[in-house]
């Protein structure tokens, strides 16, 4: 069972999230608290172990972000989920490693999302709940890897068959000719020897999948020339279309939380470190995407005048965009809203040398950025 507690200083919510916890299954609640001081003292003395507590964030004297704080100090095992009628808090929520950050008024299929995170996190699955059928997860983001149902993360013998299949996954179940397949993987080899590697290739890959019990995946069609697919039977995550999904939400809704999700799914970027010339356009499709959304988080939360939680994502969007001068100009104000002078004076100088004098656009001096440095963030 997962012993699940509840903290809210409102009765009526924190009755109305106790009732739905205990029609769950395989949820036993251990407690519902309304006051922060009382849960903490009970988690200091209580023998049994807390695996979950959701934390209302609004709460009088002590703060849901700082309970979450002092809790990881003695009870570093406990998952921990927010609930809250703002979004303003995301940004901290996923710093204090939180597991799901729920918006009020909270629905019983929100704390089934929740409970089935938990279960992901740590591999506990409640009793009389079927496993998952066939589900694989597939991550594109950093280097490509492939985990089974069973959590086993499929090895590949040689860099080509895991690149042949990333290629294959990136069409998303269509079929790709042997020839377009061998100029993308093989560009300017010999025509003869292409095609042995991609026999030899496509051999090596089918095993590599069979030894993790993943048969049938890479379907082959002996017309027009031949061509290959991946047909998974079923895909239980794909980290890309997870991202999509967050993204979308993003736009559909302008809310800061998605944005938030977004970014920490895209973490290295689309295949990032592969060196697959192939993957090119579609890394910058998605890139645009991300810069979208770290702008965004950054202009959000420089609007609140939260700039700490501003430095990050500002951080992650010059990184990307080095030469751009609105960003290094963003930059500098930041810092001088943080109070960091001396580190916008020589920010501001190692911008100049990346940036073209002559961009329209360009660095404006010091005096101009330091006198209302609010204003840059004004229009994001």
């Amino acid at each position: 069972m997962i012993r699940a507690i509840a903290v809210d200083d409102e009765l009526p919510a924190l009755n109305r999230v106790g009732k739905m916890l205990e029609s769950l299954e395989g949820i036993r609640l251990d407690g519902l608290f309304d006051k922060a001081q009382a849960f903490l003292e009970h988690a200091l003395t209580a023998a049994e172990p807390i695996d979950l507590v959701l934390l209302d964030l609004e709460m009088p004297v002590l703060h849901g972000l700082e309970l979450a704080r002092r809790l990881r100090e003695f009870r570093p095992e406990t998952h921990i989920a927010f609930l809250t009628a703002h979004e303003e808090y995301a940004r901290e929520a996923f710093e204090v490693e939180a597991l799901d950050y729920l918006l009020k008024p909270v629905m019983k299929d929100d704390l089934e999302r929740m409970v089935g995170r938990y279960e992901k996190r740590t591999g506990k699955a409640r009793p009389n709940e079927e496993p998952p059928r066939g589900g694989v997860s597939i991550h594109s983001f950093g280097p490509f890897s492939v985990t089974t149902e069973q959590g086993e993360q499929v090895r590949f013998r040689n860099s080509k068959s895991r690149e042949l299949l990333a290629y294959l996954h990136r069409h998303g179940g269509r079929a790709v000719g042997k020839v377009q397949i061998m100029n993308e993987l093989w560009h300017g080899r010999d025509a003869d020897s292409t095609q042995a590697n991609l026999h030899t290739t496509v051999y090596q890959l089918r095993k590599d999948l069979e030894s993790f019990g993943l048969s049938d995946v890479v379907e082959q069609s002996k017309t027009a020339g031949g061509s290959y697919a991946a047909k998974w039977s079923a895909i239980a995550y794909d980290d890309v279309e997870e991202y999509g999904k967050y993204y979308r939400l993003y736009k559909k809704t302008s809310s800061i939380t998605h944005a938030i999700v977004a970014i920490r799914l895209y973490e290295e970027g689309y295949l990032n470190g592969s060196g697959y010339d192939w993957a090119a356009p579609r890394q910058a499709e998605l890139e645009i995407g991300y810069v979208e959304l770290l702008e965004a988080t950054v202009d959000t939360y420089a609007k609140q005048q939260r700039y700490e939680l501003a430095l990050n994502p500002m951080q992650k969007w010059v990184q990307l965009v080095p030469f751009g001068a609105r960003l290094h100009s963003k930059m500098i104000a930041l810092l001088v809203l943080l109070g960091r002078e001396d580190d916008a004076r020589s920010y501001r100088e190692l911008a100049l040398d990346l940036v073209d004098p002559d961009e329209e656009g360009a660095v404006p001096d010091f005096e101009s950025l330091s006198a209302n440095p609010a204003s840059l963030f004004q229009g994001g």
